[in-house]
């Protein structure tokens, strides 16, 4: 068709590239047309036959233009099948050099309007290879799948000789279009999908025009070439040699159900021969009305499992249609009683008698479920039957659908407390519980009942007696509780009875402190760090002393206190003491201390207690006097003061009287103390007595033998008898007056 330069250079090119993956067989049956058809296009559920729409037989001669492939790369659109090429042999698909036709011309009416609609008219149609059969319409559409491709497409697209084909459906109804009386439609269903343009190197490419063509050539076949770039795929040579393929299309038409149809499938050679172009039809997609039957056992399980598994989930049938959608479809379900051993209602759940698929429903599902029936048994087996389907244009075999059931794995499994015992010591102390699943159908998860928490092994804090519980459960809707008591051993909180020490100021404070609870072992600390004896001795340096420590017990509870130590107030020792004038030797103590409340005295050998007290003295000098006071604590203090003890004496002898009975100074006496007897005389001016007395009580009226002495001056002597055999001589004038 094409230049023979660019023939050499491809074929230059296609010594650098490896063997395509894909394989052709153009031998034997496999170059027989109609053979082709009904043993590769067509599945088993159509029948075909090798005649013309006027029902008469075709002969249809071998040729190596056909051929069976296997692509043997699941990235190619259709994966085996029939092909068709215009090149001389099937071959040139994976041919490392371009393949050319026989170069022979050919008419044909039904490939020509194809160029027509594509802009090419009036070229030449060459090598053309065709495959035609006829068949009755079972369904009201028909549908196969496709793709094409091509050796032009590096250097011609957009040229206006590209090579044609097309699939000619004729018959009495195609796609809403009647045929008059007594004559047939003729539609081309290879056509871009939603459209009527045919599929052909102009019309599905990259999108960009190769070899210096206008993509004018290109916009005129389909307006919407670039769009449609997305339904192309250039080749690199791994799987075809072809320049490039399309995807994967279906050819499809509505038909008259039970109407003759006849189909012909044509590709040539445009202008010339060479740089031939090829159809791949995908093997047995023209089918015959089909009812699908897919099922899933234990639907939504994570298990994979043919059998139905008891008190799992749902089991589902879906029946899919893929022809007759105009009509309604009944389909009869019913469970073969004879091959089954499972009772329907019993060990299953009872199913619907008849599924029903309105129009234009594709599909419907048969939904049923397995029971738990928690005994130990063999498999049991369950056929289910999908019965004759009547309709207006096909009738669907009987087909059975054959399950075995099984018990399902019992959920089983432990709960383990990683401790040595269930008791612990210490209020929040923490155990580890484990939970494993032993047994299971499916996956298992489950929680604890206190928070909802899922991690199967975990710590718990124990505050008190508790019981933890573990819901295990499987897919399949088993559950096993699981409980572990934990208890929590009689936990006495510490406590600390305040060690209070009261010290008299200067003494030394024994601190003891008590506490009591707690969980051994306990650890006693003094925080100053000076010492770790307990008790301690300690010389309180304030009026008050804190002494902190720490308690900690085997639950390491840590209690903070203190201990203290208080000075208390020191009482002050003082007195005072007075001679008594009129007594000799007799003192007077009184105290004058501050903060006691006893007192006790030292002197002469002697103790007294008391706040005052007068004590005579054996003899006069100086004594050591200790006062010793203790205050209400019992604090004390003392004093000791000298005390001088005399035994000076006093006299009053006064110097004038007037005994003249007016009673004022009527009489004269001698007043004194601190002696032990007295001799006292008193003289006239002559020297003579004129009195005189021995006691110091005595009180002289003036008159000597009874008669008053005159006024005047006299004299007195006057010796005192002192302790201690002393004496003491005294003299003086003495007045009388009147």
């Amino acid at each position: 068709m094409r230049k023979w330069l660019v023939i050499i250079v491809v074929l230059f090119g296609s010594f650098l590239t490896a063997q395509p993956s894909m394989t052709v067989n153009s031998t034997g049956n496999y170059k027989k047309p109609y053979w082709m058809a009904a043993n590769i296009l067509v599945d088993s559920a159509l029948s075909i036959y090798n005649m013309g729409q006027n029902a008469m037989p075709l002969t249809q001669a071998n040729t190596t233009q056909i051929g069976y492939f296997e692509a043997n790369d699941t990235t190619f659109p259709v994966q085996s099948g029939i092909v068709m090429v215009a090149a001389q042999n099937a071959s040139d698909v994976i041919s490392a050099t371009n393949g050319s036709g026989n170069n022979v011309t050919f008419t044909d009416a039904e490939l020509s309007s194809v160029l027509t609609q594509l802009g090419s008219s009036g070229y030449a149609i060459k090598d053309m290879v065709q495959i035609e059969f006829s068949f009755i319409a079972q369904s009201d559409s028909i549908m196969f799948n496709y793709c094409f491709g091509s050796h032009e497409y590096d250097g011609y697209t957009c040229s206006n000789f590209n090579d044609v084909f097309g699939f000619f459906l004729e018959g009495p109804y195609i796609n809403g279009v009647s045929a008059p009386v007594n004559g047939s439609v003729v539609r081309n269903i290879a056509t871009i999908p939603g459209t009527n343009v045919p599929i052909a190197v102009n019309t599905i490419n990259s999108g960009t025009p190769s070899g210096s063509y206008p993509a004018s050539n290109c916009s005129s076949a389909n307006p919407n070439f670039v769009a449609h770039s997305g339904y192309y795929n250039a080749s690199n040579g791994s799987i075809t040699t072809l320049d490039g393929y399309t995807d994967k299309f279906t050819a499809k038409a509505e038909v008259q159900c039970g109407g003759w149809y006849t189909i012909r499938l044509k590709l040539a050679n445009v202008s010339d021969a060479a740089l031939s172009s090829a159809v791949f039809l995908e093997k047995q997609s023209l089918k015959g009305p089909e009812l699908t039957i897919i099922d899933s056992t234990n639907v939504g399980n994570s298990f994979n499992d043919t059998m139905l598994v008891e008190g799992c989930n749902k089991n589902e049938i879906i029946f899919a249609r893929n022809a007759n959608l105009s009509v309604s479809m009944k389909i009869p379900i019913y469970v073969d009683t004879v091959l089954s051993t499972a009772v329907e209602g019993v060990d299953f759940s009872v199913l619907p008698d008849t599924l029903y698929l309105a129009p234009y429903q594709t599909a419907d599902t048969l939904t049923f479920y397995v029971y738990d029936d928690n005994i130990s048994e063999i498999n049991e087996s369950l056929t289910i039957v999908q019965d004759y389907i009547y309709t207006d244009c096909y009738n669907y075999p009987v087909r059975r659908m054959s399950y075995l059931i099984r018990d399902k794995d019992s959920l089983e499994g432990t709960l383990t407390l990683n401790a040595a015992s269930d008791t612990v010591n210490c209020p929040g102390d923490s155990v580890e519980l484990s939970v494993v699943a032993t047994a299971f159908e499916g996956s298992f998860d489950g929680f604890w009942l206190a928070d909802s928490t899922y991690v199967p092994s975990r710590y718990f804090q124990v505050d008190g007696d508790t019981t933890f519980e573990y819901l295990l459960f499987d897919e399949c809707g088993d559950t096993v509780l699981f409980t572990q008591d934990v208890f929590l051993k009689p936990y006495e909180p510490m406590t600390f009875e305040r060690d209070t020490i009261r010290v008299c100021p200067g003494d030394s404070a024994y601190l003891a402190p008590v506490y009591l609870g707690g969980e051994d072992p306990l650890t006693f600390y003094w925080l100053d760090n000076l010492t770790q004896n307990n008790p301690r001795i300690i010389l309180p340096w304030n009026d008050t002393t804190f002494l902190p420590f720490s308690v900690s017990d085997g639950c390491d509870v840590l209690l903070l206190d203190s201990a203290l130590a208080i000075n208390m107030p020191k009482p002050s020792a003082g007195f005072q003491y007075l001679n008594d004038p009129y007594v000799p030797l007799r003192v007077a103590f009184s105290e004058k201390a501050q903060n006691e409340v006893s007192w006790t005295w030292y002197l002469d050998s002697t103790v007294i207690t008391g706040e005052e007290f007068e004590y005579d003295f054996a003899r006069p000098g100086d004594f050591e006097v200790t006062q010793v006071v203790t205050s209400d604590f019992g604090c004390i203090d003392s004093i000791t003061l000298i005390v001088a003890v005399e035994t000076d004496f006093y006299l009053y002898i006064p110097t004038a009287f007037s005994p003249n009975n007016d009673g004022i100074n009527d009489c004269f006496n001698i007043k004194g103390v601190g002696f032990e007897g007295i001799d006292f005389q008193i003289f006239n001016r002559w020297g003579n007595p004129v009195y005189s007395s021995q006691d110091e009580s005595d009180c002289w009226d003036g008159t000597y033998n009874g008669k008053p002495l005159p006024i005047g001056a006299y004299s007195w002597r006057l010796m005192v008898d002192l302790p201690f055999d002393e004496i003491a001589i005294k003299e003086g004038i003495l007045n009388i007056i009147r």
